[in-house]
């Protein structure tokens, strides 16, 4: 009889688990996503608080496939200006940025981790790198030294986040409307280096791209403290399904829509 009575209350709590389990996994959630109001190309493109309706960047189209893998998980896009998408980040208003690692940030969100405490680049939103596109002869770069007669000028489209960066290497920066204009200034002569994204094809006779990237940018989903206190197995898997995605051809996708205008 007693023996009845444990297998009778073991089965029940077999079933509550497994009732809780399946409500837990079909529970639909909502992850707010931060991102600035400007273009900052290549990842976001448009202008304002609503995303466009068509082409909104490649950083969009990613999270919007990742979202096609998990049925209920719904994510709603904000635009504001930079610092308030991270001061809302700290207090919890929104989820969710793609972000540089810095150590500070820390402070506010969490990034993919590896056991060790390190940052695991394998689970990274984006690797962007930028190279430089250049007449033969007239600078060199070997990944540490860039030697070049200053001033020389550099065509890089508006908006995009490595400019300030070029300034710093001592570029004069002029921006241009489109990858494309940039790089028909610096084929006409208008200007002596413009920026590729390392793989450009059919470089004109008389002009090298430089292999080794100028710029490496590595964006990473970062989440809010609070959202990975409630939601940890659902930040994980937001992770583990970006290394899943082939991020690289969403970028390559409005590298050649741009070169084709």
């Amino acid at each position: 009889m007693l023996e009845n009575v444990f297998n009778y209350m073991f089965l029940t709590v077999l079933i509550f688990l497994s009732l809780h389990a399946h409500g837990t996994s079909n529970k639909q959630v909502t992850l707010t996503y931060c991102y600035e109001k400007k273009p900052v190309l290549p990842h976001f493109y448009g202008e304002g608080p609503l995303v466009p309706k068509s082409n909104p960047g490649p950083a969009i189209d990613i999270l919007n496939q990742v979202a096609t893998y998990h049925p209920y998980l719904t994510i709603k896009f904000v635009r504001y200006p930079w610092k308030r998408c991270l001061n809302d980040l700290a207090s919890g208003k929104v989820d969710a940025v793609v972000g540089r690692y810095h150590p500070l940030r820390e402070q506010i969100a969490r990034y993919p981790k590896t056991s060790d405490g390190e940052l695991d680049n394998s689970l990274s939103f984006s690797n962007a790198d930028s190279c430089l596109l250049h007449k033969a002869g007239s600078l060199s770069w070997d990944g540490e030294i860039l030697i070049f007669d200053k001033p020389m000028s550099m065509s890089v489209p508006h908006g995009y986040g490595v400019i300030g960066e070029m300034r710093k290497k001592g570029f004069d920066i002029y921006e241009s409307p489109s990858i494309n204009k940039a790089h028909e200034l610096l084929f006409k002569g208008r200007v002596a280096v413009s920026l590729s994204n390392c793989h450009m094809e059919n470089v004109p006779t008389g002009f090298v791209q430089n292999t080794i990237p100028i710029n490496r940018s590595i964006g990473y989903l970062m989440f809010s403290h609070q959202l990975f206190e409630r939601q940890p197995l659902l930040a994980n898997k937001l992770w583990q399904t970006l290394s899943e995605i082939d991020a690289e051809a969403f970028y390559q996708e409005y590298f050649n829509q741009a070169l084709a205008h």
